[in-house]
């Protein structure tokens, strides 16, 4: 599978710079098809000029051979042969043993000039795998290599040492049977001047002969909290942001997606992040652990979940939250009075007793001060999960005053613990518990060597 290149920081500063608050971003493989064809098209192809110079060649001498008219014209044997072949291909020459003549459609082409040549070639369209409709020319270039082929596979190796293979292809919305004259009917559709825009060959005459290869592409489902909604969008996980675009970060997330979103809209409204436990396995004492994933295989069954985006039970909330990453984030002894835990907020109140407990005293004190924390899960988005918010809070006197302690003392740390000390006299007594609480070990040392160790003249 191809991984994100989104800005996870980036995107959430815009989006509360816009009154908005990110929950998650679930993760969806949307079908797309690929549409094996051959086509006629009247595109003119920069090599025409010289066919035409050829069939002058072969009007007045219809046996020169290809050694010749390449020696006289200066190119290789082998372009000219290569071009003899296309012009039989679409049906302009005719052979006769050792001789070319021009067909009537030929004649019609070089000579009388009524008739456009006809370019026949083979073609690949991509396209919207539920509407059948084109997909931009975006599709054609820079996400070509992003799309997942349902004939494409590797191999890897377990935990166990075995060797599996993967087939990441896994659609989560079922692909309309392609019918050859509705496609054939939308692509025309578009009228000529926008068909640059759709990777449409501008030229194009006919679609003769359709095969397709079934393709799914990887779309992210942001939802955040305004003040008063949920909003349930696309964004690209793909995007690539340019100043020179003229489009925010929040903007370059939502351009090239927006083309699904009218198909997705109303399931989308109703997506939730849930936990699952595992049975308990037999002859085993392990607790098995709760994995997050969300109520997409069962969608249809949810109608009103457009206010909520959580769907957790507190027991399990708490075992998600104290296991170890990366299933969890490893809050240590927290309890349920210690948690808010509603349809469209989740808030975890840190206190004392979890910085003690905690085995990252200090990550854990940083994502309070940042108020909350998240975790990517490459390796849950076949269960629709890419990346899942907590935000944190703290009613405890002893670590509201911490994170003032730590937050000052962080503008002091190329100076000795003295010159704080003159400053903030009232954490004399306190900086070295305040130190070990917070997990600042280098700076518990530097202070235990400017209070302890003999100064040398």
């Amino acid at each position: 599978m191809s991984h994100f290149s989104i800005d996870i920081e980036k995107y959430y500063e815009e989006l509360l710079a816009m009154g908005r608050q990110l929950k998650g971003i679930f993760c969806l493989q949307y079908p797309i098809l690929c549409i094996h064809s051959e086509i006629s098209d009247s595109t003119p192809d920069p090599l025409d000029n010289l066919d035409k110079v050829i069939v002058d060649f072969l009007k007045v001498k219809p046996d020169f051979s290809s050694f010749q008219i390449g020696s006289i014209i200066g190119t290789s044997k082998t372009l000219i042969e290569l071009r003899i072949e296309k012009l039989i291909s679409d049906d302009l020459l005719l052979k006769d043993g050792n001789k070319y003549s021009l067909s009537e459609y030929g004649l019609s082409v070089f000579e009388t000039k009524t008739q456009v040549r006809l370019h026949k070639q083979s073609y690949d369209f991509f396209i919207d795998g539920i509407t059948l409709k084109p997909l931009p020319r975006v599709f054609y270039n820079y996400y070509k290599s992003k799309l997942v082929s349902e004939n494409y596979s590797y191999l890897y190796t377990n935990q166990r040492g075995e060797t599996k293979i993967a087939r990441p292809f896994a659609p989560d919305i079922v692909h309309t049977p392609p019918e050859k004259n509705l496609i054939s009917e939308l692509i025309f559709s578009i009228e000529p001047e926008h068909r640059e825009v759709f990777g449409i060959p501008n030229g194009l005459q006919s679609i003769d002969d359709i095969s397709f290869t079934k393709m799914s592409f990887q779309v992210l489902v942001s939802v955040s909290k305004s003040e008063d909604n949920l909003i349930k969008e696309l964004i690209d996980g793909y995007a690539i942001f340019s100043l020179g675009d003229e489009l925010n970060y929040y903007e370059t997330l939502r351009k090239n997606v927006v083309f699904f979103e009218s198909q997705l809209k109303d399931r989308i409204q109703n997506f939730e992040f849930k936990l699952m436990v595992p049975f308990q396995k037999k002859d085993s004492n392990e607790k098995p652990i709760p994995y997050l994933t969300t109520n997409w295989p069962e969608i249809d069954r949810y109608k009103d979940s457009y206010t909520k985006c959580y769907n957790f039970s507190s027991e399990d909330l708490i075992k998600f939250l104290q296991s170890a990453p990366p299933f969890g984030f490893a809050i240590n002894e927290i309890e349920a009075e210690n948690i808010i835990n509603e349809a469209d907020n989740i808030v975890i109140n840190i206190r004392e007793n979890h910085l003690l407990k905690s085995s990252n005293r200090q990550k854990l004190l940083s994502d309070l001060i940042r108020k909350r924390d998240y975790k990517i899960f490459n390796n849950s988005l076949e269960r629709n999960v890419f990346l899942f918010y907590i935000f944190y809070s703290s009613d405890d006197l002893v670590v509201k005053e911490l994170i003032e302690f730590i937050e000052l003392i962080k503008e002091y740390q190329r100076f000795p613990f003295s010159r704080f000390i003159e400053s903030h006299p009232k954490y004399t007594d306190k900086i070295r518990p305040f130190l070990l609480l917070a997990g600042e070990f280098d700076l518990l040392e530097k202070y235990d060597i400017e209070n302890h160790m003999i100064e040398v003249n």
